[in-house]
């Protein structure tokens, strides 16, 4: 009787045990299915995610990354993206998407730090440098984005010079439908900032040449040409600009600036009126003369743009106060 006893108590005590261990596993493969990625520092999104279980490589996570991307879940993209990471912290193409998701979302400090070990790991990233030139120049952060930028068209000039010999004379290669155009026209902004307007002038040209029909690239260069005094080249390429798009404001807007620089301020008006009011096209263009010293002829444009609109033009008011000042000082 007491063996039996003793047998019972035996394969009670194993099916506690069994159940036990079966317990265990349970919270061990829950565990597993809510495991969190190291890199928690590059996540910031939704603070539950339905990922439906941790993927198990690196392929894995990648897929699930590129699938919720697809369907438009950034947060979900972003989180399988690092889940990635778990299983290959060298892949810098994986930093990237991290940090493009983060621009994105507008969390740029994020996204600066993702996209800088993206190049630590392969400083040759070319659209890495790319996006952080880009981004450094949105950050007034000018030394480093030239440095990225310049870096971008270098690769970019490698690549081509492998599959085509440049022009005669040329010190670059005519670029393709793969170039980064961004990058060549974020690089001649920043060196017309700086000053260098013909490195900016350069870099305007090749796009142009690319694509002869940007109005955005021909007023970038007449703009350029408008800098450095140049205006029958600036009129030159903003009539071109405004030949592709006639309804490109900032385009009218520079050719004015240039009609008035040339002392043709009725074409200057004219200009500014395709943008705006007349109201506002007189008061525009009265400042501008009025910056230039000559306050008879501001003067004259301020009480139009006021008789013009007389109920709600104040600034009219205030730069006419400003040139009546200025006269008789």
């Amino acid at each position: 009787m007491s063996m039996m006893k003793r047998d019972l108590k035996m394969l009670f005590t194993l099916a506690i045990l069994s159940f036990s261990l079966c317990g265990c596993a349970s919270v061990d493969e829950d565990l597993e299915l809510t495991k969190i990625p190291q890199r928690q520092d590059l996540y910031q999104g939704k603070s539950q995610i339905a990922v439906g279980g941790s993927p198990q490589s690196e392929i894995e996570a990648l897929n699930q990354a590129q699938d919720a991307e697809r369907s438009g879940d950034l947060d979900k993209a972003l989180y399988a993206y690092i889940q990635a990471l778990d299983f290959n912290q060298q892949n810098a193409d994986t930093f990237y998407q991290i940090a493009r998701i983060h621009v994105a979302k507008g969390n740029k400090d994020i996204a600066l730090k993702a996209y800088n070990e993206a190049l630590t790991i392969n400083p040759d990233h070319r659209l890495a440098n790319a996006e952080l030139g880009i981004l450094e120049i949105d950050r007034r952060q000018y030394v480093l984005a030239r440095k990225h930028l310049k870096k971008t068209i270098f690769l970019d000039q490698q690549r081509l010079s492998a599959i085509k010999s440049k022009a005669a004379g040329a010190d670059y290669t005519s670029l393709d439908e793969l170039s980064p155009l961004r990058v060549y026209n974020a690089l001649a902004i920043l060196e017309d900032l700086e000053n260098n307007n013909e490195a900016a002038r350069t870099y305007f040209r090749l796009i142009l040449a690319f694509q002869p029909q940007s109005a955005i690239i021909a007023t970038n260069l007449g703009y350029s040409f408008y800098l450095v005094g140049d205006f029958d080249n600036a009129e030159s390429y903003l009539k071109q600009a405004l030949r592709a798009d006639p309804s490109f404001t900032r385009a009218w807007s520079n050719l004015g600036l240039v009609y008035i620089r040339q002392g043709n301020y009725r074409r200057a008006l004219a200009s500014f009126e395709q943008t705006m009011t007349t109201a506002d096209a007189l008061n525009d263009l009265g400042y501008f003369l009025m910056l230039e010293g000559k306050y008879e002829q501001a003067i004259s444009l301020f009480k139009q743009a006021i008789d013009t609109s007389p109920t709600y033009f104040e600034r009219a008011h205030k730069n006419l106060k400003i040139a009546l000042a200025s006269k008789i000082n």
